[in-house]
């Protein structure tokens, strides 16, 4: 297929260049058409390697600038920063939290420039030159480069609350993510890059079976691709563990990516010319040196499994730290349709901000009041969003089967993702109906005790793929039926000492996250539970 697609181009190319009119464009400007052409050419010392890395470090700057310039002007990728943050934030366990923290410590300066160390001298004894000089110049000059950027922009990192580890320092762009990609990522370049000179000659060398042999000729562009595909999980876990521990915003991630792939372009490039045009530049493959660089491996190895366990004894915040106690404001009861919301959102909020469903249940009580009330009522707590429950969900949405306690996509509101989550099933038992909805616990609480907590409620009518992997239920626009279905409920329980309905909003026509059409008349019930 591939090879029907070059031909199919190659072919086309031919006939555009054969074209008369072309030919006579091309005779008027024979200088620039000249120079096009020796930059398309794969032969010329400044051809087509020049121009393809040329290209990819252009785009990659792009991203960077494009982020870099958000910062300024708020655009949404900037705005949703804080909502990432509490999202992730939310499914952090201990186990998660160690292994994160281990995966942030492969990016750490300390790590990197040991193992940059290890692999110059590894290089040095194996007389890869280039090699020695482009591992060094990328993690040295990368650090002074990322480091010249924090500065300059000098945005803070997150707040306190959200981190799980003392972080320093600026945090725009992210220097772990920097930093992965300038070393991993040439690392990366080097595996790759050994295994495609790697000549059957070279494997006859080897004191192994020919079947042996044959497997590493045959799957050579295997074992580039899987190196390929570990090597980049790697740099987005170290990334997404900055974004985990709460140290840096999503923005300087993706901002450390797309300089730091920028930057190992450079090095590819100038690498991929060398090699097309000093080919004589011979490799040493001496057993010594092979057991020499093995030993370089294991001590790099070795220090960061120690490095790691120094550090991760003291690396983590404690929790009241984190602003989990955080005191309530105390109120009375007539100011809930006032005064509370002088200071509060309204309504709930997309991932970048945008407003969607308005706040229409108030419940005044504690967690335990209101798990207790739903759980009476028939509603089911949520299971969390992890990968197991999300196969669970995708399967159960294709074969329409039931799961009664599906997790949903956190909604957010004032940036913060829901605290609680029910649902209740219909009487078709399928995991594509539902009856949904969140719950928020505000700084706010009555002087009689009794928590603040806003709600949002609707009603799921099916299951639509939305992305690649993540199923979404589209709702039913009608979501003030949904509220007085939750009203009568909750009376029927007998665990509500009084109801109460206030004009919260004006009637409004929006539409949520998913793009899912809505229509309410503004209003929302306050239930005290007794």
């Amino acid at each position: 297929m591939f090879k029907l697609v070059k031909s199919s181009i190659k072919s086309a190319f031919k006939g555009v260049r054969n074209d008369p009119e072309v030919r006579k464009v091309i005779s008027r400007f024979p200088r620039f058409f000249k120079f096009v052409k020796k930059r398309l050419t794969p032969d010329e010392i400044f051809g087509l390697y020049l121009t393809v890395g040329i290209i990819v470090s252009a785009i990659f700057i792009y991203l960077f600038l494009n982020i870099l310039f958000g910062l300024f002007t708020q655009d949404l990728l900037v705005m949703s920063d804080l909502r990432v943050l509490n999202i992730a934030a939310t499914y952090r366990t201990p186990s998660l939290d160690q292994f994160m923290f281990f995966i942030t410590t492969l990016g750490s300066g300390e790590v990197i420039f040991t193992g940059a160390s290890v692999f110059a001298i590894f290089f040095y004894l194996t007389n890869h030159w280039r090699y020695l000089v482009s591992i060094l110049t990328s993690v040295v000059f990368g650090e002074f480069f990322y480091r010249i950027f924090k500065h300059v922009i000098e945005r803070p990192r997150p707040p306190i609350s959200l981190s799980l580890v003392h972080a320093s320092g600026y945090s725009f762009p992210s220097g772990h993510a920097f930093m992965a990609m300038a070393f991993y990522g040439l690392i990366t370049y080097f595996i790759y890059r050994s295994f495609k000179d790697f000549r059957v000659r070279h494997i006859s060398s080897l004191k192994i079976g020919l079947k042996y042999r044959k497997f590493i000729v045959k799957y050579n562009k295997t074992l580039r691709a899987g190196a390929i595909m570990l090597f980049a999980l790697l740099i987005g876990f170290i990334g997404y563990s900055r974004i985990y521990l709460g140290v840096h915003w999503p923005t300087d991630v993706l901002a450390g990516f797309a300089a730091g792939a920028a930057w190992i372009t450079v090095f590819v490039t100038v690498l991929e010319i060398r090699r097309k045009f000093r080919r004589h530049i011979a490799y040493n493959r001496q057993h010594v040196t092979k057991m020499i660089g093995l030993i370089l491996f294991l001590i790099w190895v070795i220090f960061t499994g120690y490095f790691w366990s120094r550090e991760s004894g003291t690396a983590f915040i404690k929790n009241s730290q984190r602003g989990g106690n955080e005191e309530k404001i105390i109120i009375n009861e007539e100011d809930i349709q006032g005064k509370i919301f002088e200071n509060l959102p309204k309504v709930s909020e997309t991932i970048s901000g945008k407003p969607q469903e308005p706040v229409h249940i108030i419940i005044l009580g504690s967690e335990e009041q209101i798990k207790s009330a739903f759980n009476q009522a028939g509603w089911l707590e949520c299971d969390r969003l992890s990968t197991k429950n999300l196969e669970r969900l995708a399967v159960a949405s294709i074969l329409n089967k039931p799961y009664p306690a599906a997790p949903g996509v956190p909604s957010l509101w004032n940036t913060l993702p829901n605290d609680l989550s029910f649902e209740k099933p219909t009487v078709n038992n399928s995991v594509r109906e539902r009856h949904h909805i969140h719950f928020w616990e505000t700084r706010y609480a009555l002087d009689s005790g009794h928590q603040i907590w806003f709600a949002t409620a609707h009603y799921d009518t099916t299951i639509k793929m939305r992305t690649a992997v993540l199923p979404i239920h589209s709702i039913d626009p009608a979501i003030d039926k949904e509220r007085e279905e939750i009203k009568k409920e909750l009376l029927d329980t007998g665990k509500v000492d009084s109801v109460s309905e206030f004009q919260i909003v004006e009637p409004t026509l929006g539409k949520n996250q998913s793009g899912d059409l809505f229509f309410t008349d503004g209003k929302a019930y306050v239930f005290y539970l007794n």
